[in-house]
């Protein structure tokens, strides 16, 4: 018997990952997630598997993996990881429950997921199903990694990104046959980083400066901590709130796994963090708030938004790629939000300023297209993204794949 790849979801979209490595002597799951949409989408359901190989922490790789957990399968994850993912599921739970959501697991899985966690680092070698792998820095969020199977040359990236940015190092190419690689942001390109970063603290200082107050609506995983960094030196009053603040603390414990952790240290020892509702308050006296949801669909930021919406010298800066039908993407067609969870509720006029800045955490189109050529494999698989055919050109010289749902792929 070949070895195989089957998606079981985020083959011909982005979100909700989930993927079957199958051989002679047994299968693995890679990430399993969900896509968190209103209601939320999930992958077809995973057979049985000897392992599940984690990834990172985000939802629409890790959001699913609870369920797993509970069938006793070992879950493998770098540390930092594995204790994200555990927040992670908390949080699926809590915003089922308010959004009158089905569960996506039972709450007794969060402990399954626990008690099944086999952390590992880069640098080891493991053997699970018949398979034997190692892991590699993805460079997308601190934990994240690669997925490299040595035996059958095949890599298995998840999300990367090729340049450093305030919280992780970048990915480095891996040379292998068969490339299995995220194609988020087919045919787009990012702006220079650094040049994004200097634009953004410059946007803030002048409105802060003049008399205004800035809201960061921001992912809790990952952009948060990376916004606390970038203007822990301004001098101004930060505010944190949202589930940013419980991801701080786990990193905190997980330093080598951050680019600098002495400085994110230091950016959190400066931050004010919201932990009670009456604090927010106070939180709206400083100058800067960043504040979940990243996309505007819920939580604390829509609080603020509503006491802030008619100050026309203070700002909302949009720091993430915003989903098209959520409030961020909204607000960037039409310059109004909704101040309810509830997607048919009125939307208001934003008369503060409002602006969005690249900060991606996932690699462009000629990144992902340099990557690839510096891994030199024979076989592309393009997944993970809904603009694959943005590649074609590009990636010409190269048996190219561009897989479905339960379609599997030989991989040797």
């Amino acid at each position: 018997m070949s070895v195989s790849l089957t998606y079981l979801g985020g083959a011909s979209e982005v979100g909700r990952v989930g993927a079957v490595l199958e051989g002679p002597d047994g299968r693995l799951l890679l990430d399993y997630g969900l896509q968190p949409d209103d209601p939320p989408k999930h992958p077809l359901p995973a057979p049985d598997v000897d392992a599940l190989l984690l990834t990172h922490a985000h939802l629409d790789h890790c959001g699913l993996v609870p369920d797993v957990a509970s069938r006793g399968t070992p879950i493998v994850s770098t540390p930092v990881t594995a204790e994200l993912a555990e927040r992670m599921a908390q949080d699926t739970l809590r915003v089922s429950e308010i959004e009158n959501y089905p569960r996506p697991f039972h709450p007794t899985a969060i402990d399954d997921l626990v008690r099944n966690s086999r952390p590992s680092k880069p640098g080891r070698v493991e053997y699970r199903g018949g398979f034997e792998f190692g892991m590699h820095n993805a460079g997308h969020i601190p934990g994240a990694v690669m997925f490299d199977f040595p035996q059958q040359e095949f890599l298995f990236t998840g999300d990367i990104h090729t340049v450093d940015t305030q919280l992780t190092r970048a990915v480095k190419p891996k040379p292998c046959k068969t490339l299995a690689i995220e194609s988020t942001y087919g045919g787009r390109e990012h702006p220079k980083r650094g040049e994004v970063e200097s634009e953004l603290v410059d946007s803030i200082e002048d409105v802060v400066n003049s008399g205004g107050k800035v809201v960061l609506p921001s992912f809790g995983l990952g952009r948060s901590q990376e916004l606390l960094m970038l203007t822990k030196d301004l001098g101004f009053e930060v505010w944190l709130d949202g589930m940013g603040r419980d991801i701080a603390r786990i990193l905190q414990k997980h330093p080598g796994s951050i680019r600098d952790a002495r400085a994110m240290n230091q950016a959190f020892k400066s931050t004010n963090f919201v932990k009670y509702g009456r604090q927010r308050t106070a939180a709206l006296n400083g100058d800067i708030i960043v504040t979940t949801s990243g996309m505007l669909n819920g939580g604390p930021v829509l609080h603020y938004l509503s006491k802030l919406r008619n100050d026309s010298s203070s700002a909302v800066f949009l720091t993430g790629y915003q989903v098209p039908g959520t409030n961020g993407h909204l607000l960037k067609e039409t310059g109004k939000i909704r101040l309810e969870r509830d997607p048919t509720s009125p939307s208001f006029e934003l008369h503060c300023q409002s602006r969005s800045f690249d900060l991606s955490g996932h690699a462009g189109h000629s990144q992902i297209v340099d990557f690839i050529n510096k891994c030199n494999p024979e076989k592309v698989i393009l997944y993970h993204g809904d603009n694959r055919e943005a590649f074609a050109e590009d990636l010409k010289d190269y048996d190219l794949v561009l897989p479905n749902e339960n379609e599997p792929i030989p991989i040797d």
